[in-house]
């Protein structure tokens, strides 16, 4: 006990920790302000961490968050720990507040005490405002309109997102079928533009689908358009329903990954990552955009433009991720290929899209939903 007394490092520390008087009516209330503390430094340690690898530019954000979640090691509990300490630490100030309004802790001899707590939280909230305001003040989008993601008029650079799983799932798993991506040049850098069309008998879909992404703000229209179908054979008066969706400098990364460049032509591949975006919501729009159900069989969905190891690819996913018994199999033409899920997997299928699936498209689960 006589070096914590005597040392001229710890004496301080003791007479603070463990001298210092103390009201005999002091309870767990009081331990606010250490928790206040604990979550600052968790929030330098971790906002330090994340600065290493977050590119604040507008065209790198997006994907250096991505590259936070899946290449960082547990980048994920970091990004996670920081943003929820930024939560506890708001309501942790909030607490103490009320505790010391509660306990009269701005009466004298506290005063002073309170005054600088006072000006400290007010320093706070104006620290954490001032970005927000500056942004409306000097972007001429956000002057425009602050919900202006979904207007039309919107560079493709500034929407940004953030981009729900569910619909990157919708659009990447459409890539598998009907969706084609267009790339367009920008003065700045480079956007793309979704876009999907659908016969005149997936009406209902297409309709439904257009709906979704309008609610979002993905695109202007309620309804698709409906535009002359380019037909080999010259049939006059053939129309097909088009879904286009806004462009977006954000989303490159998904038209770089599925097109190459082959002999001066475009060729849509699978990336390589595509297992991720396979979720139930995305595997029932792939479904009802390129399956057709088969009689006493299963589903099969057209792949007609993949090679037959990316079919075998996209099927180990299926089978790996959802236990779906599933082969590849020729569709009559020269070196293309669909997938056929079996009628044995039929009901661990419908199990799993069945949430998602429109009720125009149940005819091709006849005799399962």
């Amino acid at each position: 006990m006589r070096i914590l007394k005597r040392h001229p490092l710890l004496k301080p520390a003791t007479d603070f920790v463990i001298d210092s008087p103390t009201p005999s009516n002091i309870s767990y209330w009081w331990n606010i302000g250490s928790l206040l503390g604990l979550s600052l430094v968790i929030q330098i340690i971790t906002g330090v961490t994340l600065a290493m690898h977050y590119n604040p530019n507008v065209l790198e954000a997006f994907n250096s968050v991505e590259h936070i979640m899946r290449d960082v090691n547990n980048g994920w509990l970091i990004r996670y720990l920081h943003s929820n300490t930024a939560s506890a630490f708001f309501f942790l100030v909030y607490l103490h507040i009320g505790r010391g309004l509660y306990y009269g802790s701005y009466k004298a001899p506290r005063t002073l005490t309170w005054t600088i707590g006072t000006v400290i939280f007010i320093l706070m909230m104006a620290r954490n405002m001032w970005p927000n305001w500056m942004l409306i003040s000097h972007n001429k989008c956000f002057q425009e309109n602050l919900s202006s993601f979904s207007k039309s008029r919107t560079k493709a650079l500034y929407r940004i997102g953030p981009h729900d799983k569910e619909v990157l799932s919708i659009i990447i798993c459409g890539m598998l079928g009907d969706w084609w991506a267009d790339k367009i040049k920008g003065q700045l850098s480079p956007s793309v533009r979704f876009n999907l069309e659908q016969g005149i008998n997936n009406t209902a879909y297409i309709h439904n689908l257009t709906l979704y992404f309008n609610k979002l703000g993905y695109c202007s229209n309620i309804t698709p358009i409906l535009v002359k179908k380019q037909d080999k054979e010259k049939i006059e008066d053939r129309f097909n329903y088009r879904l286009t969706l806004f462009t977006f400098t954000s989303l490159m990364w998904i038209y770089d990954s599925f097109y190459v460049n082959v002999n001066g032509n475009k060729k849509k591949v699978v990336p390589s990552w595509i297992g991720e975006y396979i979720t139930p919501a995305g595997l029932a729009h792939w479904i009802m955009q390129d399956g057709s159900r088969q009689e006493k069989q299963g589903v099969n969905i057209a792949t007609n433009s993949f090679s037959f190891d990316q079919c075998m690819f996209l099927c180990g996913i299926l089978k790996e991720k959802y236990n779906l018994k599933c082969t590849v199999v020729k569709t009559g033409y020269v070196n293309q290929w669909r997938i056929s899920i079996w009628k044995e997997s039929m009901v661990d299928l419908v199990a799993i899209v069945k949430p998602y699936i429109i009720d125009e498209m149940k005819y091709k689960f006849i005799g399962y939903i």
